[in-house]
């Protein structure tokens, strides 16, 4: 046998193989290109999270990630445990660079932030698609940019840094760290919006420099070809040229032949979003409830209104001949766009002079998903300790200037609101003033006196406001108002149908509330040719020098508004003043006088009734439960239990990996006959104190390294027993090369032998010193590297 099969078999590595855990410079190369690939792409992150916002996230992927696999490699980390590297590191990170709102100080991780990482790198796409870009809100979207740029680096540099540039599979390598930023790149594209961020320029220089790469790599995996890497550079200058050139020509080219945005195809275009709103109860079906059963109940509280300012609820713009409703996410209309925006809300551009102010709603009796706005949201803020939870629920469309609110308003929410109120210009001012063409939801289930009476009341005037105002002026001259209650004077019956609508408008005198006159008026606009919408919302009672109000039911009310060029959605009140309806006089038959008697009022039935919402089962356990205050857990716990978490993550996941590679080594070498079982128990105690820091020699028996590892221990004073260490090698020697059959009883006491002397060493150490060598691996040798094959 020669000496370096007796040298390997001694230490238990190969003889011709240095401990060599360096970085090649080729492995550098292609980390950089890499890094540039992956940096192209997520420029396409822009469209997605707005100008600048996801750049944090994108490098500090790319960091963690390729620092992860550079590390891993340099410890001689196998693939599982550079895998629990780059978890840890995820965790412990990815707040710092995806969601520093969440963590402590910024940089710290708690709880929240921890749930948050794992529910954006899984959830985040698919809520991506169906929310309004750019994407602010929920916080955990930002960690799509890192865990893509993350990912995406951890493989692509551990491939670089572990598998031979040269050979067979070069192309195979290369194309396979490509395919991390090319994903990344048709992600980007599938995510964003029709508005493409330098769609030539990026996917053309894209591809130049993947091809570069690619030629690059395998011109230079061929090493025994004379001046191959000379060659190489040559060949990549001259196609580097080429391509230059061709990428000039295609970015201007590709600006004149582009296509246009529109044919841009992106996922959230064919995305439902999470809220429709058709699935909740008509809103204005429901006037009568406010009229009704909340007619004295304090709602809400709004601070910083002024005198004559309504509040809105929500806007309706589709009537199919019952009720009018929201348009769903797939219609076509002027509303029903609800998305989730952050702490600033666009305003639509077709309302031009506006003025702005702020309030602060404080929520009392009202509960429901419909958030009360004193005009067009503009930015909006929650209080409380639901603050997050109501922020994350709240969609709200721009166009009609809803909001609303998945999980419910309840007693003791708060919230602060930046809105815009339209300036309405003067019937002088809108003479001239077209009636603006926007998209609109149909209407259906007409009935003829709508179209009739609109004639009728508009007459001949030459202009939409002038027509519009004549048709407002006659439903509040010859109608009058009536809720159906008992004190009212006359009677009136509930509902916006059609059927209900013929009653309005053919009785003598008309008799209703908003909620008829605003349908009435809508559709009577719409048979004119004129867009047109119903709002509901509050009329509240502001005193003299006060911006303070109390909402309660009974200042409940709707109007109707239509659309001005250049102005903005103009408001409309037909519904009359007059309670009183005139009485008939008749002449009666004389009769004998009775004494007075005051008559019982007369019962009238209550359409409306139909309209009272139906108790669930466990309606009363949950009211009952909301207003249960149990134990609150204070914030600092939840921070507290995220670090602790987050420290338990790190410390656990990659010992657990480490202690399963242990056992598995173990396992491996204790198997087969007992000559081989006795060698793999002297690699095992050389791997052991290995990771307890000794350091042994490339090429030696096992008396030699038993030698060096006493010295070695000596100088640092590890209680190792340099005699007990040579006689085990002694013993492992006779059995390995005695000739003679080792049965397993005997295997077994060695192995028994090396236990008792690790664990010797082991119980001098101190206890951080244990957990050092626990973390450690000790490095598998390397195979003695091929000649290269001769041309």
């Amino acid at each position: 046998m020669s000496a370096a099969a007796v040298a390997a078999g001694a230490t238990g590595f190969p003889a011709t193989v240095a401990r060599d855990r360096s970085i090649p410079a080729s492995a550098w190369t292609d980390i950089a290109f890499l890094v540039i690939l992956t940096a192209i792409a997520s420029a396409g992150f822009q469209t997605v999270f707005g100008a600048g916002a996801y750049t944090l996230a994108a490098g500090g992927g790319i960091l963690v990630g390729g620092g992860c696999a550079v590390v891993a490699r340099l410890l001689r980390f196998p693939l599982i445990a550079t895998a629990a590297l780059g978890v840890a590191a995820f965790v412990l990170l990815g707040t710092a660079f995806a969601i520093p709102a969440e963590g402590l100080y910024g940089v710290v991780p708690t709880l929240e932030s921890i749930l948050d990482l794992g529910r954006g790198a899984i959830f985040g796409w698919s809520d991506a698609v169906t929310l309004h870009a750019p994407l602010q809100a929920p916080p955990y979207l930002g960690v799509i940019p890192f865990a893509a740029t993350w990912l995406t680096s951890l493989v692509g540099a551990s491939i670089a840094v572990r598998m031979r540039p040269a050979g067979p599979h070069t192309v195979a390598r290369v194309a396979t760290m490509a395919a991390g930023p090319a994903a990344i790149l048709v992600a980007t594209v599938l995510l964003g919006t029709k508005d493409p961020v330098f769609a030539t320029a990026r996917g053309a220089g894209f591809a130049v420099i993947g091809l570069v790469w690619v030629g690059w790599r395998v011109r230079t995996a061929c090493p025994s070809v004379p001046g191959g890497s000379r060659r190489a550079w040559r060949t990549v200058g001259s196609a580097a040229a080429l391509l230059a050139g061709a990428l000039v020509v295609g970015v201007v080219g590709g600006t004149f032949v582009a296509p246009p945005a529109t044919s841009r195809v992106v996922l959230r275009d064919s995305v439902q979003p999470p809220f429709d709103p058709l699935q909740y109860p008509a809103p204005l079906a429901g006037f009568r409830q406010y009229t009704r059963e909340l007619k004295d109940t304090k709602l809400f509280t709004i601070d910083g209104i002024r005198q004559g300012q309504y509040v809105r609820l929500v806007t309706m713009d589709s009537y199919d001949g019952v009720v009018w409703s929201v348009t769903d996410a797939k219609g076509t209309g002027s509303s029903g766009g609800f998305r989730l925006y952050g702490g600033d809300i666009p305003l639509s551009a077709l309302n031009s002079s506006v003025s702005r102010s702020s309030a602060t709603v404080t929520v009392d009796g009202y509960s429901d998903v419909w958030l009360p706005t004193p005009g067009y949201a503009t930015g909006l803020g929650f209080a409380g300790s639901e603050a997050d939870a109501l922020a994350q629920s709240t969609r709200v469309d721009t166009s009609g200037g809803s909001a609303a609110v998945m999980q419910r308003l309840r007693r003791g929410d708060s919230y602060s609101i930046d809105v815009a109120t339209l300036k309405v210009p003067s019937d002088t001012a809108l003479q001239d003033v077209a009636v603006a063409t926007v998209p609109i939801a149909s209407v259906t289930n007409i009935p003829d006196a709508i179209g009739a009476k609109a004639e009728e009341y508009a007459g001949k005037a030459p202009t939409a406001i002038e027509r519009l105002r004549n048709v407002e002026r006659s439903l509040k001259r010859l109608g009058y108002l009536s809720h159906g209650l008992a004190s009212d004077p006359v009677p009136s019956s509930a509902g916006e149908s059609a059927a209900r609508m013929t009653d309005l408008l053919t009785a003598s005198p008309m008799v209703g509330d908003q909620e008829q006159y605003a349908t009435a008026f809508a559709l009577m606009a719409r048979h004119l040719g004129y867009a047109s919408r119903v709002v509901l919302g509050f009329k509240p009672e502001v005193k003299d020098g006060s911006s303070s109000a109390t909402v309660t039911g009974d200042q409940v009310t709707a109007w109707v508004e239509v659309p001005f060029e250049g102005v903005g959605w103009v408001p409309f009140f037909p519904t009359p003043d007059k309670t009183d309806t005139p009485v008939e006089k008749s002449v009666k038959p004389k009769i004998e006088p009775q004494p007075q008697v005051r008559q019982p009022p007369r019962t009238v039935p209550k359409d409306d009734d139909l309209l009272t919402p139906v108790k669930m089962k466990n309606e009363s356990a949950k009211k009952k439960k909301d207003n249960d205050v149990g134990f609150t857990v204070p914030v600092w716990a939840y921070y507290a239990g995220g670090v602790v978490l987050a420290l338990a993550i790190a410390y656990f996941l990659p010992l657990m990996i480490i202690v399963a590679v242990k056992r598995r080594r173990r396992r491996r070498r204790s198997r087969g006959p007992g000559d081989q079982s006795a060698a793999g128990a002297w690699s095992e105690l050389v791997d052991r104190y290995t990771e307890l820091g000794l350091k042994p020699p490339s090429t030696a028996t096992r008396l030699q390294t038993a030698q060096m590892f006493g010295g070695q221990a000596a100088q640092r004073k590890l209680g190792l027993s340099g005699d007990a260490i040579e006689s085990l090698a002694a013993e492992i020697d006779a059995a390995v090369f005695g000739g003679e059959t080792v049965s397993q009883e005997s295997a077994s006491e060695l192995w028994s032998s090396v236990d008792r002397n690790v664990g010797t060493t082991l119980s001098g150490l101190t206890w951080l010193q244990r957990r050092v060598a626990a973390f450690r691996i000790a490095p598998r040798p390397r195979r003695a590297a091929r000649r290269p094959r001769s041309v």
